[in-house]
């Protein structure tokens, strides 16, 4: 296989895992968006798949984060990768709440920081790929406020918003669309 034959395998793949994730991520926003607001901290019912799938999305976006940045410069590379520290992280406690039916004690001391390096990551990567001019500005502006998407904008069905992103970065990558550098 040559070179560019793996760095084509790569990028589908890391396709093919920003759309799953985003297809997870839109089917939580959908199911957000038809609940109503929920104040109680017990994980109960359909929330079990809830925090599931948001977990499983997180994890999934990680290789498109990465593809991504690579249309961008060294800073792209950093911001993906504070990004996907972030999301491992969230996904983590995610995780443990799910098992637990609440969240832990500790919780705060592990979304606070996970939730700083998604934007603070996102913002970085905006600002490089933006300036790269590789990919559309829409698509590089639009990071940090994937960010709201998911987090602030959750219960009201926001993940809706950044899945739909995510599938098409995904579609994007997976045919090759972008060229990314080496």
């Amino acid at each position: 296989m040559t070179i560019n034959e793996t760095a084509q395998s790569g990028r589908v793949a890391a396709g093919l895992a920003a759309s799953a994730g985003g297809l997870a991520m839109a089917v939580t926003g959908v199911m957000q968006a038809m609940r109503p607001m929920d104040d109680d901290p017990r994980v109960l019912g359909e929330e079990h798949l809830l925090l599931g799938l948001f977990a499983a999305s997180l994890i999934l976006l990680v290789p498109g984060l990465v593809a991504l940045a690579r249309h961008g410069g060294r800073a792209a590379l950093v911001g993906a990768v504070v990004v996907s520290a972030g999301h491992v992280l969230l996904a983590f406690g995610a995780t443990s709440s799910n098992l637990r039916g609440e969240d832990y004690a500790w919780f705060p001391f592990v979304a606070v920081p996970a939730n700083l390096g998604m934007l603070v990551g996102a913002i970085m990567m905006a600002v490089s790929l933006w300036r790269a001019g590789q990919v559309p500005r829409a698509v590089a502006a639009a990071l940090p406020a994937l960010w709201a998407c998911e987090i602030i904008l959750a219960q009201l069905g926001g993940g809706l918003i950044a899945g739909l992103y995510w599938l098409v970065v995904g579609v994007l990558l997976t045919s090759g669309t972008w060229r990314t550098r080496r």
